[in-house]
């Protein structure tokens, strides 16, 4: 009964974000695609073997290495300017030119694309939900081999939205009462017994929730789940509008489809940490939870 309370006064108290975004926004179905494929530019950001044995028609195919940046010791950044502009004129996408990702299912990767489109104030940008998986399943058309690569444009960059945190940033805002800090890994890496950087564990104060529990099962395929069931999961985990969301994961892919959720869902104020865990964890400067090392108080270094 206080879980649907909490939803109801969340809808009411957030109608007018609500009004102004919808997960559609940042999420297309298979059959929208496929109404729309000679109006769009398909992006597939799978492994080259996986493109060339099979994609959705007309689809390039793109490198994660080309929209993954390394900058300072730290991989997996947003590529900067002037990285983002010669990918997307080599693409053929002008700033008006819709985008859609995908990739096996509704994979991280094709959110991460999106995202970073997102950040460089790219507007029509969208992950396939379900991804090649979904649309091959339900008998759709696909093709071999690379499909003809489309005509250079020169892409000019558009006003860029507030959507990415950075180290500093998440350090001063975890004692802010309006700020919270999204953990979007697995529970082993939250908890510390998984270890995939200099430390393990999590950031003070961060809120643990898997970002594939944003996801469910249809027809053996993982799509995203309803607006409603959104709702009352991030409920559930105190992950409301009210307050400015910082998401991350292990390299700010993962935390990328969690980003674009909340967005979808009108959430005001949220921003990917993609320097994520394997940036904050290899500052010995920064302050870490580890359950499965350390009891007692972590407290946060002087700056």
């Amino acid at each position: 009964m206080v879980k649907k309370l909490i939803i109801v006064l969340l809808l009411i108290a957030g109608g007018a974000v609500q009004a102004q975004a919808a997960l559609e926004d940042y999420f297309v179905s298979t059959g929208w695609l496929a109404d729309n494929l000679e109006k769009v530019r398909v992006v597939d950001v799978r492994k080259a073997a996986g493109y060339l044995f099979g994609h959705i028609p007309g689809a390039v195919n793109v490198e994660r290495s080309e929209f993954l940046s390394t900058r300072n010791g730290t991989k997996s950044l947003v590529p900067t300017a002037d990285e983002f502009v010669a990918l997307m004129s080599r693409l053929g996408i002008t700033a008006d030119t819709p985008v859609v990702a995908y990739t096996s299912d509704s994979g991280s990767y094709s959110a991460r694309f999106v995202w970073t489109l997102r950040f460089h104030g790219h507007e029509k940008a969208y992950v396939l939900d379900g991804g090649y998986d979904k649309w091959k399943k339900e008998g759709r058309k696909t093709e071999m081999m690379s499909a003809d690569q489309p005509a250079a444009t020169e892409y000019v960059l558009k006003h860029a939205p507030d959507i990415r945190a950075e180290e500093d940033y998440v350090l001063t805002r975890l004692d802010h009462p309006d700020t919270l800090v999204w953990d979007t890994r697995r529970t082993s890496e939250y908890q510390g017994t998984e270890v995939r950087a200099a430390r393990g564990g999590h950031i003070p104060g961060a809120i643990h929730l898997n970002w594939t529990e944003l996801q469910t099962e249809v027809n053996g395929v993982r799509v995203l789940k309803s607006k409603k069931e959104l709702l009352s999961l991030l409920a559930d985990r105190g992950i409301t509008p009210d307050k400015e969301i910082l998401a991350h994961c292990q390299t700010g892919i993962r935390s990328s489809y969690a980003t674009l959720v909340l967005l979808g869902l009108g959430y005001p104020r949220v921003k990917n940490y993609d320097g994520s865990w394997i940036e904050w964890a290899h500052n010995p400067d920064l302050p870490v939870v580890d359950p499965a090392r350390v009891a007692g108080k972590i407290e946060l270094p002087e700056r």
